[in-house]
């Protein structure tokens, strides 16, 4: 993660697009978290570079929402509360405590089926028509539903970076992974830590 926010809302670490959604407050365990996805136009440019749905699909929506600003107000609302939903998921299956199936089984019930895949560009997206706003939510709710589903889930760990948060599917043979990344959040708690240490060892030789 990074204080940039435009670098950070390019950094996509978790391994899974609902990780990765739930990655979108930058520095989430620190005194200052960021925010980065203020509002729908936000999360529209998230979904983009995500990739999560089509391009023509985003751009419907993106129209759609200039013309029903209350409508996307309301589905900002929703997007925090399923962005919290997930943290709370991925502590309980990081930690083994308690997931609440009732509440995933809530979020899920109003889903429509899964449509078919569809290649744009490298990737494949769902093929979403891009006619209610509520579709930005979808990809990151089958997203969760095939975590929780997958051995994916027993594998799910925390970037060790002081205040960063972040969650991610540990793919290290040993389960060993300690940052979202080792060059972002890695080489600063390195570099923390070794100044920490320098420091301690200066004021031991000062005495």
């Amino acid at each position: 993660m990074s204080r940039d926010i435009e670098r950070a809302l390019t950094q996509f670490f978790g391994g899974r697009v609902c990780l990765d959604f739930g990655n979108t407050l930058d520095w989430r365990t620190s005194e200052q978290p960021q925010e980065l996805i203020p509002n729908f136009e936000a999360l529209l440019g998230w979904c983009e570079r995500r990739h999560t749905m089509p391009f023509a699909a985003l751009s419907k929506l993106r129209a759609r929402a200039a013309g029903k600003p209350q409508e996307a107000e309301a589905v900002m609302a929703a997007t925090v509360r399923l962005r919290e939903e997930i943290w709370r998921l991925s502590e309980a299956l990081r930690t083994g405590g308690k997931i609440s199936i009732e509440r995933v089984n809530a979020l899920t019930k109003a889903l429509p089926s899964q449509p078919r895949l569809i290649a744009e560009g490298a990737d494949y997206v769902f093929d979403l028509p891009g006619r209610e706003l509520e579709e930005v939510l979808w990809p990151i709710l089958w997203s969760t539903t095939a975590l929780l589903t997958s051995h994916d889930a027993a594998r799910i760990g925390m970037c060790h970076g002081e205040g960063c948060g972040w969650f991610f599917v540990d793919e290290s043979p040993n389960r060993s992974r300690l940052w979202c990344s080792s060059e972002v959040c890695g080489n600063r708690e390195r570099a923390r830590r070794s100044y920490a240490k320098r420091k301690r060892a200066a004021g031991g030789q000062a005495m």
